[in-house]
Parts: structure tokens; C-alpha cells; sequence
């Protein structure tokens, strides 16, 4: 059986995609609730970066921390649609899941969780790429990890210029 996934722009390639139906394949080669726990956490990670990002933007002291906070949240909500379809594609259902509030007090340390929680994500995001030969999967994963990294240096040069 093979499903066609809607070309929606946000995916790597801006394609369609003929790809497998993958619960029967995946679950034959023993990788299926790895991959799905690993998407779930992703999902729950994206969601709260998500929101936590949304009150750094808030509490950016110029436009240039306010725009580099902007494009990385705007680059989550896009992983969070990319995780949580590829997770609805494998499951057949909605993700459940509870977000995680980050406080902060000051821009400068709010700074520094999100550099730390992108430099984490790359490193799991690395980790699920390298873990299943699906190109698909491989795909979504390669994006938001090259887009966590990304982030993480936007965020190292936000706060040497806040020194």
C-alpha cells in the first residue's frame, strides 16, 4: 500500500512524497515505537519551544534580538506540523501530549535556555537521523536538526552582543 503525502511547502523538498504506509513496514523491522516515542518527544519539545519562544520574542530588548527570536520560532512551529504529521502518518493518530512551561527573568537568561534546549534537540534530532534508513524520516529529522544548530549560533551571537 503506498500514500501519497501532500506537497504542503514545508517539507524538504517541496514535493509530493510516494512513500510506503509505514506502520506494517516499520513495525516488521522492529523500529516502530522507537521512532514513534522519538517523534512524541520531539513533538513535546517543539510545542514548548513554541511557546517559550513566543515570550522571549516578548521580552527581546531591539529588533534584531526580536527578528532572530521570530525566525527561530517560526522554524519550530513549522517542525512541530512536520513532526506531528510524520507522527499522525505512522500511528494513525493525534499525538497527546502535555508542554512544558520554561520561565525566565531576564532576556540574557532566557537566551541561554533556549541555546542550551537547541543545542540538546540538535543532538536528538543527530541521534534519530542517524537511527532508521527511511528517507522520509531521515529528511524531517536533517531539517530540524540543521534548523536547531542554526538557531543555536543565532543565539550565540544575541548574546555577545548583549556583553
Amino acid at each position: 500500500m503506498y500514500y501519497v503525502y501532500p506537497s504542503t511547502g514545508h517539507y524538504p523538498h517541496q514535493h509530493q512524497y510516494v512513500i510506503p504506509f509505514y506502520p506494517v513496514l516499520v513495525r516488521d523491522n522492529g523500529q516502530y515505537k522507537k521512532i514513534t516515542d522519538t517523534l512524541l518527544e520531539a513533538i513535546k519539545g517543539e510545542a514548548s519551544a513554541v511557546q517559550f519562544y513566543q515570550q522571549l520574542m516578548n521580552a527581546a530588548p531591539n529588533e534584531k534580538a526580536r527578528e532572530d527570536v521570530q525566525h527561530a520560532l517560526e522554524d519550530e512551529r513549522k517542525h512541530l506540523k512536520q513532526f506531528t504529521d510524520l507522527y499522525v502518518m505512522l500511528t494513525g493518530k493525534r499525538p497527546v501530549y502535555k508542554t512544558k512551561a520554561v520561565s525566565f527573568n531576564t532576556f540574557k537568561e532566557g537566551l541561554n535556555i533556549a541555546r542550551k534546549d537547541e543545542l540538546e534537540a540538535y543532538e536528538d534530532y543527530r541521534d534519530a537521523y542517524l537511527a532508521t534508513q527511511d528517507q522520509v524520516i531521515r529528511d524531517v529529522f536533517f531539517l530540524a536538526m540543521t534548523d536547531e544548530i542554526e538557531h543555536a549560533l543565532r543565539f550565540s551571537f544575541l548574546l555577545s552582543e548583549l556583553r
